[in-house]
């Protein structure tokens, strides 16, 4: 596997990145993991499929996000929309300090994991919003130009697969996303082997991407990230397309116009993708 990031930097960090990042009670729980120990986890999270949750997960995830959100606005007063966030709150928690008393809004649709979401963020002094519409529609909601950055945290997988499951009948909005996974596989597992992911997917998302960018202020930025999950690969999602879903969906947004893809040297092209609108 292509290694997420360099070992070498973020073990260095680690303790920093704890200390500022989390609260007093997950740092009381990262002081608790021996150093080795800490190491051992670091290593795995980079450089293999992730396998094992731990505390450790959550300073790297913060600290890579906290220094993506300071990099391209560095002043208060953020507002950031994520796409497909599921219950995951690595954002909203890293905005917090980075970004205290700022706008966070998510567009997602699965009725369980916006309440898991809700429960999770609601001690932040965040304004935190979910936005419960297919994303393509945001416009309706926030208005064009309207917000700093828009997040795909490990959620372009996710976006495709709800692309697949709405054209196959696939409740993804009121059933439990786990226990659809299973499924999703499976139609994963067709369009691949019939060759049609890219006939059934990239219209539709490159439809969304549009319609982003419509909300998008002038010279903000789309910034999608992704990795790849070892119980995924399990239950037999397709590897090669878990590796290359980022290369994949840079080759399908070349085709768009309004944005333009940014690199910065310290993150992975395999794994990080920057677009700026212009």
């Amino acid at each position: 596997m292509i290694p997420l990031d360099k070992y070498e930097k973020w073990s260095i960090l680690m303790e920093k990145s704890a200390k500022l990042y989390l609260n007093d009670k997950e740092f009381e729980e990262f002081t608790r993991i021996p150093e080795n120990e800490r190491d051992i986890q670091l290593k795995a999270i980079l450089e293999k499929p992730i396998a094992n949750f731990s505390i450790v997960n959550e300073v790297y995830f913060r600290a890579r996000w906290g220094e993506v959100l300071k990099m391209l606005h560095p002043e208060q007063g953020l507002k950031l929309l994520e796409i497909a966030s599921g219950d995951a709150d690595m954002i909203p928690q890293i905005m917090e300090y980075t970004h205290p008393n700022s706008n966070y809004i998510t567009s997602n649709m699965n009725k369980i994991l916006n309440e898991n979401l809700l429960n999770r963020t609601n001690n932040l002094s965040l304004k935190v919003e979910i936005i419960e519409d297919d994303a393509s529609c945001i416009e309706t909601h926030i208005g064009q130009g309207s917000v700093d950055i828009i997040a795909f945290q490990h959620s372009i997988n996710d976006v495709i697969q709800a692309i697949l499951c709405d054209r196959e009948g696939v409740d993804t909005i009121y059933s439990n996303w786990m226990e659809t996974l299973p499924k999703m596989i499976q139609i994963l597992q067709k369009e691949i082997s019939q060759n049609t992911l890219e006939q059934h997917a990239k219209i539709p998302f490159l439809g969304l991407i549009k319609s982003l960018l419509n909300v998008l202020k002038k010279d903000g930025m789309i910034v999608m990230n992704h990795y790849m999950f070892q119980l995924d690969i399990d239950w037999g999602y397709p590897q090669d397309l878990f590796k290359d879903m980022v290369p994949m969906t840079r080759e399908w947004i070349k085709e768009l116009v309004g944005c333009k893809e940014i690199f910065f040297d310290d993150f992975n092209p395999n794994w990080w993708i920057f677009l700026r609108k212009i």
